[in-house]
């Protein structure tokens, strides 16, 4: 896979379904150990709470999964919360959702609806970002050519990782690995060979 998506930072949603108060609390992890610490968190915060079902994918793969039901019938919490985000393509990303339970029992069905609801919404409320397969091109300029660089770039997809100003200008940018060759020969044209550029790590980098 050249991409995936993932949460920025920590968020959270919630709703009411029958009384009972679903909070869905998301966190962008590095690693399941990340996600086991962040799960700590929040069952602490929330420890009045009736369950705090859970469930994480912690690999840019998609394939280090975990989830628990949390004392919800087998099959109706966390495994519905893998499938939402399974199916929006969300990795390396926990998802807690607490219920406090408003006194009216939802029979398994309706748990299962209701914690996929509950994920679901808060995806849609939360700040994506897609994390593309790419490689850092650290590029060296004089201040001459640093608008040429900057048109050069508008419209392509890329990402800024730092700029320095300093006797020249030094930009770090990320671009998909699959057009680094193209932008590579536009940027050697447009500047007429009068700049530095030297690919760095391949790797996942996010783009908005």
């Amino acid at each position: 896979m050249n991409f995936y998506l993932s949460v920025n930072g920590e968020s959270s949603h919630e709703i009411v379904i029958s009384r009972s108060r679903f909070i869905c609390t998301f966190k962008r992890i590095s690693s399941m150990d990340d996600a086991q610490e962040f799960i700590k968190k929040i069952k602490k915060e929330h420890s009045t709470a009736t369950h705090n079902c859970y469930a994480f994918i912690s690999n840019e793969a998609g394939t280090e999964q975990r989830f628990s039901d949390d004392g919800e019938p087998q099959g109706t919490a966390g495994q519905p919360i893998l499938e939402v985000l399974k199916k929006r393509g969300i990795f390396m990303t926990v998802a807690v959702v607490t219920r406090y339970f408003g006194g009216i029992k939802l029979g398994a069905g309706g748990l299962v609806s209701a914690y996929t609801r509950a994920v679901a919404e808060a995806i849609d409320e939360a700040k994506i970002i897609k994390n593309i397969y790419g490689v850092r091109l650290d590029i060296t300029c004089g201040y001459e050519m640093y608008n040429v660089l900057l048109q050069t770039l508008k419209g392509k997809v890329f990402t800024t990782l730092s700029t320095d100003f300093e006797n020249d200008v030094k930009v770090s940018i990320a671009v998909p690995s699959e057009n680094a060759d193209e932008i590579l020969d536009d940027l050697t044209s447009a500047t007429l060979g009068q700049i530095t550029v030297r690919k760095g790590d391949f790797s996942y980098y996010q783009f908005d």
